[in-house]
């Protein structure tokens, strides 16, 4: 089985380790060149890495049986990785999992569907675009989510909110409001409304901060001014 997997992240990297461990022969693409070559070093160069253009998913995807998309795709941008006519070039049958199916998303053909009625098809291919798959083991999923999120609520009520987003990045990157005010810059741009940064907020921007990088490529200027 032919895999082409959109993105080298965490969603990208856990779906690898699944495939590979089935037998799979496995495409990533990634924008980013560090990311391909930890992979492709991690599995002893058993995979395939290649740098993420449309061109190049063109040239693979006749190969391939299955393309999923981890790809959060920029919500200003109107052009897609993989358009309806590049599907032609696919086999009958073949399957497109989008697990970043944003509306619009990195993949023409995607729309969000549910558990009850999961998959549809354009162009001979079979989608498969549930915004929550883990919903389908909801009780597993409650416990990953609790372990994943206990230690962000302890650095919280340990040291407090301002230090808490002194010591981590993503807890700073993931203030949405503050005390009446918008800190998260995604929302801003999407709602066109003021926000204004954690750090300044906070009152903590000269502050050794732990680093986080941006969630998106999504900006917005329309600050709040104090």
């Amino acid at each position: 089985m032919n895999v082409l997997i959109l993105g080298g992240g965490v969603v990208g990297q856990g779906a690898l380790s699944v495939l590979y461990a089935l037998g799979a022969k496995v495409t990533v693409m990634d924008i980013n060149v560090g990311v391909l070559r930890t992979l492709a070093d991690r599995y002893n160069n058993k995979i395939d890495t290649m740098v993420c253009t449309k061109e190049a998913i063109a040239a693979i995807l006749p190969q391939t049986d299955m393309v999923i998309n981890c790809v959060k795709w920029p919500k200003e941008r109107t052009d897609f990785l993989i358009d309806k006519e590049m599907l032609k070039t696919m086999e009958k049958g073949s399957v497109l999992v989008d697990i970043s199916n944003d509306d619009p998303g990195a993949i023409e053909s995607s729309h969000e569907t549910h558990h009850d009625n999961p998959r549809y098809v354009v162009n001979g291919v079979v989608h498969y675009c549930v915004s929550n798959i883990p919903g389908a083991v909801a009780h597993s999923t409650s416990v990953a989510l609790a372990a994943e999120t206990l230690p962000l609520l302890l650095n919280i009520m340990n040291n407090g909110l301002t230090e808490a987003c002194v010591r981590d990045g993503f807890i700073r990157r993931c203030l949405t409001a503050y005390k009446g005010y918008l800190t998260h810059e995604e929302t801003s741009a999407i709602q066109n409304k003021p926000w204004i940064r954690p750090e300044d907020i906070l009152g903590i921007a000269d502050r050794n901060l732990d680093f986080a990088p941006p969630a998106t490529t999504t900006r917005s200027s329309n600050f709040i001014k104090l």
